[in-house]
């Protein structure tokens, strides 16, 4: 179907009733029927052979519709129908009137207005009904942008009614002449807007070079809307490196180095402000060659992935379950996830560049490409953006296979330097049908990832599932954000669209060569949880920008132990950069040997941000453990029993053993951002103002 400039095959003499049909026509006339109240469009057209016939289009579908006469259009997925008979009577009386019921037909299934048109122009042979689920594209001679959007076919059958009144009209399912009970029909149209980008932030701009910072989380945007919102987040929400990326940290004098990686290195000697235990750290600043002017993006192969499963339906702002398990429906004026999915996606279509290439896949229950690789600058990306912003949510969530269709169309050939091939994928993470557990789940983004296929995780709403992104964006070339507002996203794309899609180093290893120290902790990588005694690894590494030569993210955080007195910190660190060079440093650093003695201010920024965010996360695990197991356990297994990524929201609880560390961690935090001189972190002290000023009370599920 791609451009439509070919004449489609389908003629008049094809329509069969109830199936869908693809066909290039003529419009000649349109004339409205109105339909009390109601407007149907009736449309006479003509099949490439000249034969003309009747379209009848729903009130639904009106929007759909840009004709020309004489011009020839493409109608997609246009329902066959026949007139109305009539049956012999049976009987039967409308429950509301009284009236005589016929069998239903499908054109009943298109609403009564389409049948009270099809009535008053008295059509007697086969036409065609254009409602919500068809399109209708107008062949442009001549015209070099394709539209190549496939609409996702709804895989449910036109479903006629049992019966209808031929009185009043209304539909009557069989089980209500029985037992004479009424049903209600709904039914919801949602438009969204169009996004725009903001533009490029004056912060990109380095004075010097570019900075670096690891992949994995890119925010803890969802550990502060939660608490904003009054839910205990998931632990993993406020991961290191996800709070690192928030801040800018200085990452010490520059070694002269051919590589475009630049790691350097510094220590500290502190006691924890809670416990009083001393801690010894080594910070790595995260730093490059790379100059701000001569970093340029590779092409992109981009496919975005986009999760339009029920849960994609509810509100963006709330809990999909609550706190007992129960679904919350989203209010009419509520935003929903995929409202603000379709609009972060229409903003991101409009970073890429003409020489890239974009594809679309939508999954629920199964996948479907709605738009095949192509590159932009021959698509029409106004009429893609239409198409997305058009997207319905509706069924379960197969996580595996949207990703898997997307690999398919990135996947062959030699990866190459040059060009990205990258999946973008929007979802709350929550999938519950399909490949489901976490380690099947990890190997199949790792398998892509070792084909040169890297991902992009995009957490959509407050119960976006943080474990499972944690998990996931720890893999080669991954990493992943949090939408708690599409406006900011759009402001964050605008800043840092390039960044994200370029992965520049990958496999840094740091070795500890000398007998006298230990690794007890690694912060700010998503694979800090891989390290040993000796060894740590941090998969990929991401430019970053820079402020008063500052790197924002720009470090990891190692937590020593000294295992004997008077030894070197000896380091061996080795890389891969993204053509392929390996480089390998050796570098002795000293520790200090008195307490409150720190290398420079980037690395006492880090430490504390490292004691909070570990208080933290201990505080929420703690909550949730007690949450899960505050019931007693029911294991029987109902069809529509909720996944084990589909998460009941935790009310904010501060138990009372609690309150006291979050006061000292506040006083801590305070007076460490006064020395470093950076104000942003009042955030963090606000955070935990919020949190101490919150009841100590706990509700049933979580008692102290």
């Amino acid at each position: 179907m791609a451009g439509y400039t070919e004449t489609m095959d389908t003629t008049y003499a094809d329509i069969e009733d109830g199936k869908r049909h693809d066909i290039a026509v003529e419009f000649i006339t349109r004339r409205v029927i109105d339909c009390d109240g109601e407007h149907v469009h009736r449309l006479l057209v003509a099949d490439q052979s000249g034969k003309r016939f009747t379209v009848l289009a729903t009130p639904h579908s009106e929007a759909l519709i840009e004709l020309k006469t004489g011009a020839t259009h493409h109608m997609s997925g246009v329902l066959g129908a026949i007139p109305v008979t009539t049956a012999d009577d049976n009987g039967d009386e409308c429950p509301d009137c009284g009236g005589r019921l016929r069998p239903g037909q499908i054109i009943d299934a298109a609403g009564t207005a389409v049948t009270q048109a099809a009535s008053q122009l008295s059509i007697d042979e086969p036409f065609g009904i254009i409602d919500a689920r068809a399109t209708v594209r107008r062949v442009r001679e001549g015209r070099s942008l394709v539209d190549d959007w496939t609409p996702m076919d709804d895989d449910r059958p036109v479903t006629p009614p049992d019966y209808v009144c031929e009185s009043c009209g209304r539909h009557v399912d069989a089980y209500e002449l029985r037992e004479t009970v009424e049903l209600d029909h709904m039914l919801e149209n949602r438009v969204m807007e169009n996004a725009s980008p903001a533009p490029m932030s004056a912060d990109m701009a380095s004075p010097e070079t570019v900075g670096l910072a690891t992949g994995g989380a890119k925010d803890v945007a969802n550990f502060r809307e939660n608490v904003a919102n009054g839910y205990t987040p998931q632990p993993e929400a406020i991961s290191d490196e996800g709070l690192f990326y928030d801040y800018h940290f200085e990452t010490g004098t520059r070694t002269e180095s051919e590589a475009l990686f630049a790691p350097r290195y510094a220590a500290a000697m502190s006691d924890h402000p809670i416990s009083g235990e001393t801690e010894r750290y080594l910070s790595v600043g995260l730093d490059s060659t790379l100059s701000i002017d001569e970093f340029e993006r590779p092409r992109l192969d981009l496919v975005a992935v986009l999760d339009v499963s029920g849960s994609m339906d509810s509100p963006f702002d709330a809990y999909y379950y609550d706190e007992h398990g129960r679904k919350r429906e989203a209010k009419d004026d509520a935003a929903t996830k995929l409202d603000a999915a379709t609009q972060s996606l229409c903003a991101l279509t409009e970073q890429l560049h003409a020489e890239d290439r974009l594809g679309v896949v939508l999954y629920n229950h199964r996948a479907h490409v709605a738009k095949s690789l192509r590159d932009v600058g021959t698509t029409d990306m106004p009429a893609i953006r239409r198409h997305i912003r058009e997207i319905a949510a509706g069924g379960s969530t197969n996580l595996a296979d949207g990703f898997e269709a997307a690999v398919d169309m990135l996947i062959g050939g030699t990866p190459s330097p040059d060009v990205e091939r990258r999946v973008v994928f929007m979802t709350d993470m929550m999938p519950n049908t399909g490949t489901t557990g976490d380690n099947e789940l990890t190997q199949l983004f790792a398998d892509a990832a070792a084909e040169g296929v890297h991902t992009t995780f995009i957490g959509m709403g407050l119960d976006a599932n943080a474990e499972l992104a944690d998990t996931l964006s720890g893999i080669r070339g991954a990493n992943h954000y949090f939408i708690h507002s599409a406006t900011e996203f759009e402001r964050r794309l605008g800043k840092e669209f390039d960044y994200m899609v370029t992965p520049l180093v990958y496999d840094l290893n740091l070795d500890l060569e000398a007998d006298g120290y230990e690794i007890e902790a690694v912060h700010g990588s998503p694979s800090a949880d891989a390290a040993t005694d000796r060894l740590m690894h941090v998969g990929t590494l991401f430019p970053s920008a820079k402020q008063d030569g500052e790197a924002r993210g720009g470090v990891v955080l190692v937590r020593l132990k000294q295992t004997s007195q008077d030894a070197d910190l000896d380091l061996v660190a080795s890389w891969t950069e993204r053509d392929g060079g390996e480089y390998t440093e050796r570098a002795t650093v000293d520790v200090p040997n008195e307490t409150g003695t720190y290398g420079h201010k980037g690395v006492r920024k880090a430490v504390a941000l490292a004691r909070y965010a570990r208080e933290l996360r201990t505080w929420a695990a703690d909550l949730h453990d007690r949450a899960d197991t505050a019931t007693g356990v029911d294991d029987w297994l109902l069809p529509d029993q909720r996944g084990q990524h589909e998460r009941e929201s935790v009310p904010l609880v501060i138990p009372d053993r609690y309150t006291e560390r979050f006061d000292q961690l506040r006083n801590y935090l305070a007076d460490e951002m006064e020395t470093v001189g950076d104000e942003t972190m009042e955030q963090e002290v606000e955070l935990l103002e919020t949190l101490c000023e919150q009841a100590p009370a706990p509700p049933r599920e979580v008692n102290d």
